[in-house]
């Protein structure tokens, strides 16, 4: 039986062995979300003194929460607004970091009181991962792993290999044939099209690319999420197909395209370059570094396919770009926008109990954390939360 005020003290003195710390940490894995947020409560205090203490691998990321915690403004309570209590929050991270979680900062506005806990009813979910599906041009269909390497496919003369997590074409193509890469829920991948261009899936996405590009432009059809690295050809430009709603075309550029069908807008976020983007009336916008042009996308949801207009406005690119650096970037996200992105990425189902929660989030967090890993911080957001098989019920009370 572990002893949990002698192992946390010495913790705090920096006296565990690498062993004594692996142990921990497993221990930590094996306590359900009402033993974590009782552990919180009765140890709190003595889990934020390890901040000034810990080994070196979880020092910069202790410092990072102990700076950005203390530099936060508390606002005054309303009626229509609550703040998370700082100190919770420092007890919250330094517990998720002995776990290997990852919590940068969470802070919540919430209009409801907090909730009862997490309930939890089967095993956890692991995070996403590297993987996808190859559609040869026969209809064929390959299953795509960052574990294997080495030459998988060959049409008209292009040869496409496996190489970590990338799926790497080389420039020796004789024929116009396409191929197709997907990704499901859960899964993530990157691709190295003929010309060197480079294109990072997130999940639930697709992009269809031929294996040759010939004649005067070079052009690919996407759906869901990606980021592309435009290998330059004043030439022959670079043209995206999105969804039949919009097109993009490119020089050489860096930018991200967000265009699954449950979200609000077909948006493209410019990293560097310059990208025109029409929409389906063939009225274009030249957005600059920094900008971010967003398209209705109305058809989703409500089967309206008429609204072609295309606002321009100023963003955060690295919020539009994190799941690609292995984060959630949750920065003043609303509740429902968020779990959309859980939903892809846990491969789950997310419903909402009574109406959706009247909750935004702030700051982020590493994708690889567990789903109870992510729910214990919901918890702390008033938000309950259950898990039944892959179905998680929300509320708020």
């Amino acid at each position: 039986m572990i002893n949990k005020s002698e192992i946390l003290a010495r913790f705090a003195r920096n006296e565990v062995s690498a062993e004594e710390r692996a142990a921990f940490h497993a221990w930590l894995q094996t306590l359900t979300p009402a033993e974590m947020a009782a552990l919180m409560d009765e140890y709190g205090e003595m889990l934020v003194h390890i901040e000034t203490s810990s080994a070196p691998a979880d020092e910069a990321l202790l410092a990072a929460i102990h700076r950005e915690i203390s530099t936060q403004e508390v606002a005054e309570p309303t009626p229509l607004i609550r703040r998370i209590a700082l100190r919770k929050w420092a007890q919250a991270a330094a517990v998720a970091l002995l776990l290997g979680v990852g919590i940068y900062l969470w802070e919540a506005r919430q209009t409801h009181p907090a909730a009862p806990p997490v309930v939890v009813q089967n095993t956890d979910i692991g995070p996403g991962k590297e993987g996808a599906l190859l559609t040869l041009a026969d209809g064929s269909v390959i299953t795509l792993e960052s574990a294997h390497t080495g030459q998988i496919a060959q049409q008209g003369g292009a040869t496409a290999s496996l190489s970590g997590n990338s799926l790497v074409y080389d420039k020796n193509g004789r024929e116009d044939v396409y191929n197709t890469m997907s990704t499901p829920n859960g899964r993530q991948f990157r691709l190295v099209l003929p010309d060197g261009t480079k294109v990072w899936l997130n999940a639930a996405s697709s992009i269809r690319y031929p294996t040759l590009f010939s004649g005067k432009e070079r052009r690919v059809s996407v759906t869901g999420e990606a980021y592309f690295e435009v290998a330059a050809n004043a030439d022959m430009p670079f043209r995206i197909n999105v969804r039949d709603k919009a097109e993009i075309e490119v020089l050489g550029t860096n930018f991200n395209v967000n265009a699954y069908n449950n979200e609000e807008t077909i948006s493209t976020t410019l990293l560097a370059g310059s990208v025109r983007v029409l929409s389906t009336n063939n009225k274009g916008v030249i957005i600059k570094p920094g900008q971010q042009a967003q398209i209705a996308n109305l058809s989703g949801i409500q089967g309206n396919q008429h609204n072609t207009g295309i606002e321009v406005i100023s963003t955060d690119v690295d919020k539009a770009v994190a799941w690609k650096n292995g984060l959630f970037n949750f920065d003043n996200v609303p509740l429902q926008e968020a779990m959309r992105q859980l939903e892809r990425w846990y491969d789950i189902r997310i419903v909402y109990e009574k109406e959706v929660p009247d909750i935004r989030l702030a700051g982020k967090m590493t994708k690889q954390v567990t789903l109870g890993g992510l729910l214990i911080v919901l918890e702390e957001l008033g938000v309950h939360c259950k898990l039944e098989a892959n179905t998680l019920t929300v509320s708020a009370k």
